[in-house]
């Protein structure tokens, strides 16, 4: 058991603001006496995990561990991105399963390298060569013939294997496979959990509570380009212009004119 709050030794100010003490307050206590149970109860506490980086969270880091440089920053976060390492949830980085693959393989594989302390001694052993005060040969001669060593020994290490997450559909090519959700170069998509025998493949879907203003249709999150997600009517195809504006899109038109004309 444990009790927190502070013992009072001398009033001061307290004698004539005795409400400014905000601690909880202790009575005087002395070694070995006994005392008597008044009540007890308990508490629980739970220890809120940090937040995820974002894009400012993550410079600020970087640069207190002296990695990188301010024009290195923005490759830096464009390159864990583009390879589908992270993805942006309401503006924090996500790690995916490709990007949890690939930390635990260079862990166990390249500890002495993927480790903070030697990025950072790396950045300064650049500057010194960029400086003139080191030569780039012994610093490249120091780094690569462990280096070497620890690719010769990691060459024939087993692949390492992306997580699918498994759903209840079945496939509709072979009807033996269930549907899977696989990560690729351009994000998620559904793929049969028996490949390679069978080679079966759909975009994967995202859809929202968002109702299309134009068409009455689901709003569905499509991604056009890298890192950068658009949200489009399932229906006819609607995009979210600046300021909230929707428009609808040259085959949208051409698909509205189609209907109007079976009409």
């Amino acid at each position: 058991m444990k009790a927190s709050g502070s013992v009072l030794l001398f009033d001061g100010f307290l004698k004539l603001t005795p409400q400014a003490l905000e601690d909880t307050r202790l009575p005087k206590f002395e070694t070995g006496e006994s005392l008597s149970l008044v009540s007890a109860r308990t508490e629980a506490h739970e220890t809120t995990p940090p937040p995820r980086y974002n894009d400012a969270s993550l410079i600020k880091t970087l640069e207190e561990k002296e990695i990188g440089r301010p024009s290195t920053y923005a490759s830096i976060i464009s390159t864990i991105t583009d390879r589908g390492y992270v993805e942006r949830v309401e503006r924090r980085f996500l790690p995916t399963a490709v990007g949890l693959a690939v930390n635990d393989f260079l862990v166990k594989n390249f500890s002495t390298i993927d480790d903070i302390p030697f990025t950072a001694a790396m950045e300064d052993e650049l500057d010194a060569i960029a400086s003139g005060a080191k030569d780039w040969k012994s610093m490249m001669k120091d780094f690569y013939q462990p280096f070497e060593k620890t690719v010769a020994l990691v060459e024939n290490a087993k692949r390492v294997k992306i997580p699918v997450e498994e759903t209840d559909q079945v496939c509709p090519q072979c009807g033996k496979g269930k549907l899977v959700i696989r990560t690729g170069r351009f994000g998620k998509f559904f793929s049969c959990s028996t490949f390679p025998d069978c080679n079966f493949t759909k975009p994967f879907v995202e859809e929202t509570n968002v109702t299309c203003p134009k068409d009455g249709g689901k709003v569905i999150i499509k991604r056009l380009a890298k890192d950068v997600n658009f949200m489009v009517a399932q229906i006819i195809p609607i995009v979210i212009l600046q300021h909230g504006n929707w428009k609808i899109s040259k085959a949208g038109e051409s698909l509205r004119k189609k209907q109007q004309e079976q009409v």
